[in-house]
């Protein structure tokens, strides 16, 4: 594929890449907004029906269903492709505040996590059936709606799908100026739960168990398992517990929020919790730890590493300068990574300031990464 074919055809989609993230801006696709992710589902499943993809829906026990596409090709390599549909934006923030260009900047909720990869990703499909590319065994793409929160129903479909990949790119926001990653920290969700037994705090403490007070030394004990120069990191973020201020609190509930930048220090994070729950500090408490999620890192590995120079050089084919950085918030390519799958991530176009009221993408960075990533494509299925 050459570079000025690769320019003409998406140069000549600008329009319609801006009018269709606009359109997927302006839809609620809150994780609990069930509607609006399937309506977005139906968008993307229709477009890429239409360049040959043979779609799927996979049922979600508690979300919108998820979305699998495929399509063969001629080559040898297998990729997996994976973006989000779901933001962690509630309904009626898009009405509230709708898609908008300003000094070469769009806005709205969910435009840089990650509307804008999604257009990315399928613009760079289309690009590579006007050209009639197919050097690839296989092409399988995965729209889950539950990644910001911790893709919970859809772990296992990752797992399964990345386990036949021979590469998987990831289209998390790129980042400025001009970056992509192949290293993120693990991260897991984790609740506590301690018993005590009431009494009253006056008349009758002694007959207490004061389950506060054992969440407190627990709290304590995992705080200190934090060492910021590993990069690791244990922080207990919610704590409820108790009634009224003249009653022993019988119940606490904790959740809490680890961190870690290899899987050796994110298994000892674990079994420090686990053995600080286990342990008793106020007699006749109990204790229960349960693991809501927990995605491996995605450690900075040669495979990766190769991956990113590869992407490099299809940057500097279109005059752009690629760097590669170090994450601290988690992605689905963190659990392709825990398998020893190679994984590039935050292929999307370029912004900022992800979950909040002003994020934005760099309107350039949306056509500059659509064009390098068929690049891309193109180097890797030719290695």
């Amino acid at each position: 594929m050459s570079k000025d074919q690769i320019i003409n055809i998406i140069d000549s989609s600008r329009e319609e890449m801006l009018s269709m993230l606009e359109r997927f801006v302006n839809i609620d696709t809150g994780a609990y907004t069930i509607d609006g992710v399937k309506e977005l589902t139906a968008q993307i499943k229709l477009f890429v029906e239409g360049i040959g993809f043979e779609t799927e829906n996979i049922a979600s026990e508690i979300y919108a269903p998820h979305l699998i596409a495929r399509k063969k090709g001629i080559g040898k390599k297998k990729i997996l492709c994976l973006a989000h549909m779901d933001t962690v934006f509630e309904a009626g923030v898009a009405a509230e505040r709708p898609f908008k260009i300003s000094d070469g900047k769009a806005y709205g909720p969910g435009v840089y996590d990650m509307k804008a990869g999604i257009v990315c990703l399928l613009y760079l499909l289309k690009t590579l059936s006007e050209m009639n590319f197919d050097n690839y065994a296989s092409i399988t793409l995965l729209f889950n709606s539950d990644e910001e929160r911790g893709s919970v129903t859809s772990e296992k479909m990752i797992l399964e799908e990345s386990a036949e990949a021979d590469a998987v790119f990831v289209f998390e926001p790129g980042g400025e100026p001009n970056d992509v990653c192949i290293e993120r920290k693990g991260g897991g969700i984790f609740n506590l739960e301690i018993w005590g037994k009431p009494a009253h705090a006056g008349s009758d403490p002694e007959s207490g168990i004061h389950a506060l007070e054992e969440m407190a030394h627990k709290l304590l004990a995992m705080h200190e398992q934090t060492d910021y120069s590993k990069m690791r990191s244990i922080s207990v973020g919610v704590v409820k517990g108790g009634t009224r201020s003249n009653i022993i609190p019988e119940y606490v509930f904790a959740e809490i929020d680890i961190r870690c930048k290899t899987n050796e220090d994110g298994e000892i994070l674990i079994q420090k919790m686990k053995d600080i729950a286990g342990h008793t500090f106020v007699k006749g408490t109990k204790s229960k730890l349960s693991k809501i999620m927990y995605r491996p890192p995605l450690e900075r590995t040669e495979e990766n590493t190769a991956l990113f120079e590869l992407y490099r050089r299809a940057g500097a084919e279109f005059g752009a300068d690629i760097s590669e950085s170090l994450r601290g918030g988690g992605s689905d390519g963190n659990y392709a990574s825990g398998l020893g799958v190679p994984v590039i991530d935050s292929l999307g176009p370029v912004g900022a300031l992800a979950h909040t009221d002003d994020e934005y993408i760099v309107v350039e960075s949306l056509f500059e990464r659509t064009k390098i990533a068929a690049k891309f494509m193109e180097f890797y299925c030719a290695k």
